[in-house]
């Protein structure tokens, strides 16, 4: 009777390990075929989006598809996704290249994952809703280490250098960057800048001009932190784009802030918090800012993906969780 109760558990484990949420292959091969169709003028070259000398052992298509895949699946270290490839999945990645060229094939492919991520939210935006701007802490090291900790801070090496800054969520002050997003009501990515902790919140609204055209004509919805008559004035001269900003109560001009605006600008938030809960975006194993900026980057395509695969299936777009399970 224990010998029969032992192979009923081990029968029972083995069938769970084929399910799709936590397959590899089901998910890459999902990714791989939706890419390929939606984002095919960035692979126009036999998968690569560009020709090369020495055609590479895994095409560009692949590397970001396996990028995409490895953040679906919260695997977040490189040691351990290509040591689950080797033991489960050999004979699917038959000219699997090594884990070093891997990840600097990643990291030099950081606007072609721009690319395909904005191809996959093109279909899910509506020409006429708002967009919505803020930003979120991503600390590099606790505060008690600040004067051992190197990770970011070399300016020889990093473009972008960590520093301290404050924020109020994490309890006072931290070590790293802040991320800006814009998205759109519904919380689909629109668009990005990582900056280091103490920049300002309007530093990336100062940066944007006439030539972003995909924020041309807009109603962008931002808190407090984004007030400033000059920046307001210059980016509807300059790009058409309204930015609706709550007053504060000491101003002489107040007006109470629209309500749906408030319930609207909400779903940034709920974002975020996806974004901490199932990505896990404030975990850092990045020892330099290209390496740092391009794990970032790789979990707002895999969540831009979650919500395309959802909009496909006619789902709620941002319950992406346990979007690619079925």
């Amino acid at each position: 009777m224990h010998l029969l109760d032992i192979q009923y558990l081990i029968r029972i484990t083995t069938n769970l390990k084929v399910t799709d949420m936590h397959d590899l292959k089901s998910i890459y091969t999902k990714v791989f075929k939706t890419l390929k169709s939606i984002a095919k003028d960035c692979f126009v070259f036999g998968g690569n989006h560009r020709i090369y000398p020495n055609p590479p052992l895994m095409s560009d298509l692949a590397i970001v598809s396996l990028v995409i895949t490895a953040e679906c699946l919260q695997i977040t270290s490189e040691n351990l996704l290509w040591s689950k490839i080797q033991k489960d999945y050999p004979q699917m990645f038959p000219r699997l290249i090594h884990r070093t060229s891997f990840n600097r094939r990643r990291k030099a492919l950081r606007e072609l994952l721009l690319c395909c991520t904005e191809r996959l939210a093109e279909p899910m935006i509506d020409p006429n809703e708002s967009f919505i701007i803020d930003s979120i802490p991503l600390p590099t090291c606790r505060i008690i280490r600040e004067k051992q900790s190197k990770a970011c801070r070399r300016p020889e090496y990093d473009e972008v250098v960590a520093n301290k800054g404050f924020n109020r969520i994490l309890g006072g002050y931290f070590i790293g960057y802040k991320m800006h997003v814009i998205t759109s009501e519904s919380g689909v990515y629109r668009d990005l800048l990582v900056t280091s902790g103490s920049t300002h919140d309007t530093a990336f609204l100062k940066l944007i001009q006439s030539k972003d055209d995909h924020l041309y004509g807009r109603e962008v919805l931002a808190d407090r932190g984004y007030i400033g008559k000059d920046t307001q004035l210059r980016l509807f001269q300059e790009v058409g784009l309204q930015l609706q900003v709550p007053y504060r109560r000491n101003q002489k001009d107040f007006k109470r802030y629209d309500h749906l605006k408030k319930r609207k600008r909400k779903t940034i938030e709920v974002v975020f918090s996806q974004f901490c809960d199932e990505f896990t975006i404030r975990s850092n194993y990045a020892k330099r800012f290209n390496g740092f900026e391009i794990r970032i980057v790789s979990k707002i395509a895999a969540k831009t993906f979650k919500q395309y695969w959802n909009y496909l299936h006619g789902r709620p777009i941002n319950r992406t969780k346990h979007a690619l399970a079925a």
